[in-house]
């Protein structure tokens, strides 16, 4: 339960800077959507060698003029739902943090150690009651390919047992077993 808040948190946090990101390449792109406006029309009155300004030309300038204004509303329009989903993802970040803190709270957390291949491995779980509701193994020294990849499958079967009857995973038997025996000493207590 509290792996998945985490991955709600980080996946929101990223959010957030992508559209942090997004906001501001729109806020960029609006200017410069006024600047080539203001270009084209000084360009196509500067273009003309008299001092009055021919009739296809001034059409021109409005033209361009108001396709500057329509690209700036949908930019701004843009940029107004971007901080909209800005604010939702801060919203529900918030959310995140709140529920894991109370699982946190609600739960009682109990810990036991055992002995897996490379040194000690420790386990930690949250329960409701006798229930197992989360677990978290920290094996530091298990090999990172072998027991260390283990370690969370080993997690969601000792959550699915509800105690220390897994069934491990092969090719890492002595850190399966350390993970049982580390279960078995915390549920002692």
């Amino acid at each position: 339960m509290r792996v998945q808040f985490h991955l709600v948190f980080e996946v929101s946090s990223l959010n957030i800077f992508r559209l942090t990101d997004q906001i501001q390449e729109e806020k960029n792109m609006k200017k410069l959507t006024l600047m080539t406006a203001t270009a084209g029309v000084i360009l196509a009155l500067s273009a003309c060698a008299s001092t009055s300004t021919p009739e296809a030309t001034t059409a021109a300038a409005q033209e361009t003029t108001v396709a500057a204004e329509e690209t700036t509303a949908a930019a701004e329009e843009t940029t107004a739902a971007a901080e909209e989903t800005t604010a939702a993802a801060e919203e529900t970040t918030a959310a995140a943090e709140e529920t894991t803190a109370a699982a946190e709270e609600e739960g009682t957390t109990l810990t036991g150690t055992g002995k897996g291949f490379g040194g000690d491995v420790t386990v930690t779980l949250t329960m409701d009651g006798d229930k197992i509701v989360a677990a978290s193994i920290e094996g530091k020294d298990e090999t990172p390919t072998v027991g260390g990849a283990a370690l969370e499958e080993l997690e969601k079967q000792i959550v699915e047992a509800g105690s220390d009857e897994i069934d491990g995973v092969s090719g890492a038997t002595i850190t399966s077993t350390g993970v049982k025996e580390a279960v078995k000493a915390a549920l002692a207590k």
